[in-house]
């Protein structure tokens, strides 16, 4: 078998020792480590790695890479601008950003600055290798295009036929390739716009989301929606076809949507929505084979009741609390395809613990039928675990060139937070904005205790001395008081070094209280089961001190830097089973870089 076989790469391209290597360059270690993990395993070669834009700029100008992978924002020297500075002095590398701002201004100039792919931070593993390969083999062909340019040359047999020959299948490869590519982009950039970003309030309900897009751009979407303090209305949608053209219908789709009656200000009900937006595509496209599947419905808080209605969609599943499962058919037939089309109701009541699944028929499979949804609902023991079983029951055996997107909705009538799954981050602000949101920890006192303010993007950097300090403020026996209203953002080290802090504080009886907290902070804790932090939220603010110090960053290469990211990221592991799957591949990461001397 030769190397390129055993590494997963396509069968021609040619994996060497000697080739050119990859540089992966990220200031988060975490990502960056994952991302060096997963390309080493890939077996192409040699893999080096940065810590930010600065360290990769003098990479660059010492040896030769054929593909660089890089964060979008990092300090000093960022991905964009590390793009700019290589167009002119070292040109011949691959490019693949990686974002987790997910701002169209990034996307889009990354790819005028001829970036080969653009992958949402952290990647999905199987998203991360395929964009490599891709890279690569786009690479191996045009060095097999050169040399046999050079073979025919030195051939001298009809050697201008030839080439003139070559030369126009490569240029008609070339130009379906850019427009395959730019199809495909265009259709990402608009079905991530169609998402939703932020779970609403839903009384004594919560709601969880899968989103998991195929290798190539469908058409799924979906749509969690409160309307007022009574209603909210659940939306799945599966267009039919592939790229611009699917991505398009669901634009339409969304844009004659109509959720409430403007005249009435009172919520459209599901079947009359359905009709109005089938009329409008029938009106708009005239394309055939053009329609798009649906499942629509509007909850009722008060009432504990969802009404229902379903063009051409797979059914809705309820599963009651007592185990028994309820399949609830369409109610009409699929949308832009039938100007007479009839739309009837169902309304479902919703007891406590009974759960309603929405979902598209990617989460079928090829070989599947609604009797495996059935049975794995019906055997599914916490959301989370139910929805991904799904997913891989939908994936097993289906080569991951072919699998269809994945979508579903999870509505459980209990109280608790909601989860959109779907690893898209839609922070509201720019990428220059988002710079200047350093992160910042000042310290002072006052007459009741010692006082910490958390400013900007609270991440691992500042994680150590957050705690060493707080540690020894704990030492005093005086009240600790962390301020979080300028804070923007907590990593997931710094959440799991707030949970020791306060698991510290409550074993030595020292009071520490939070303020200022953000309700998505909030909802962070409640997400990721921090309850001993949630019971630490003081009622009122109090001042600052008249003089703050700040706290310094710590140091990337020191060994402690490194343990304290596992320790916080097992403390967050340790607090429910949910949090225990989502940090696994990070603390077995982390694990290995420290030689397993850290494992219990």
């Amino acid at each position: 078998m030769t190397a390129a076989a055993c590494s997963g790469y396509p069968v021609g391209l040619a994996v060497s020792a000697q080739a050119p290597p990859i540089l992966v360059v990220d200031d988060d270690p975490i990502v960056r480590r994952l991302v060096v993990r997963e390309v080493e395993r890939l077996g192409y070669g040699a893999v080096r790695e940065a810590a930010d834009g600065v360290e990769a700029k003098r990479l660059l100008e010492a040896a030769d890479f054929d593909l660089v992978i890089t964060d979008v924002m990092m300090p000093e020297l960022d991905g964009l601008g590390l793009m700019r500075w290589a167009q002119e002095k070292r040109p011949d590398p691959s490019w693949i950003i990686l974002s987790g701002l997910e701002t169209f201004d990034a996307a889009v100039e990354a790819i005028q600055l001829g970036a080969f792919d653009f992958l949402v931070k952290p990647p999905h593993i199987e998203h991360l290798r395929v964009a490599v390969r891709n890279a690569l083999e786009h690479r191996q062909l045009v060095r097999e295009r050169k040399q046999l340019v050079r073979e025919l040359e030195r051939s001298n047999l009809d050697l201008s036929r030839k080439v003139d020959q070559l030369e126009q299948l490569c240029r008609m490869l070339g130009d379906q390739a850019e427009v395959i590519r730019r199809d495909l982009e265009r259709a990402e950039v608009i079905q991530r716009a169609l998402l939703p970003s932020t779970p609403p309030c839903l009384g004594a309900f919560r709601v969880e989301t899968l989103y998991r897009p195929g290798r190539h751009v469908g058409g799924d979407l979906y749509d969690v929606v409160a309307l007022g303090d009574r209603h909210a209305v659940l939306l799945i949608a599966d267009a039919s076809g592939h790229g611009v053209s699917a991505a398009m219908l669901s634009v339409l789709f969304k844009h004659h949507l109509r959720m409430v009656d403007e005249a009435k200000g009172a919520p459209v009900p599901p079947s009359r929505a359905l009709a109005q937006v089938n009329a409008a595509l029938l009106a708009s496209v005239t394309a055939p084979g053009m329609f798009i599947t649906a499942a629509y419905g509007l909850l009722d808080f008060e009432r504990g009741e969802i009404t229902l209605a379903s063009a051409g969609h797979p059914p809705v599943f309820c599963r009651r609390a007592d185990g028994s499962v309820e399949a609830i058919e369409r109610t009409g037939p699929a949308l832009g395809i039938d100007a007479e089309a009839d739309f009837s109701e169902r309304c479902v009541p919703l007891a406590r613990g009974d759960r309603l699944l929405l979902f598209s028929d990617g989460m079928l499979g090829d070989e599947a039928s609604p009797d495996c949804v059935r049975e794995r609902l019906s055997a599914g023991t916490t959301v989370r675990n139910t929805l991904e079983g799904l997913r891989l029951g939908a994936e097993q055996g289906v080569p991951v060139d072919d699998r269809d997107d994945v979508t579903a909705i999870l509505l459980e009538a209990r109280v608790g937070p909601s989860r959109f799954d779907d690893a898209i981050e839609r922070p509201e602000r720019g990428v220059a904005e988002a710079r200047a949101a350093q992160p910042e920890i000042t310290v002072g006192e006052t007459p009741a205790g010692t006082w910490l303010r958390i400013a900007g993007r609270a991440t691992w950097t500042t994680a150590g001395p957050f705690l060493a300090f707080a540690r020894g403020a704990l030492g005093s026996g005086r009240p600790l008081t962390l301020d979080f209203s300028a804070c923007e953002h907590l990593d997931s080290t710094f959440l799991g070094t707030l949970h020791e802090l306060v698991s510290l504080g409550r074993d030595a009886g020292v009071e520490v209280g939070l303020q200022g907290l953000s309700d998505s902070l909030r909802a962070l804790f409640e997400e990721l089961s921090m309850d001993l932090v949630l019971g630490r939220i003081l009622d009122g603010v109090t001042a600052p001190p008249a003089e703050l110090t700040p706290l310094p960053n710590a140091d990337p290469s020191d060994t402690g830097t490194q343990q304290r990211l596992l320790r916080a990221h097992e403390t967050l592991a340790s607090l429910s089973e949910q949090n225990r799957e989502e940090f696994r591949d990070v603390i077995e990461s982390l694990r290995v870089e420290l030689g397993d001397r850290s494992r219990p």
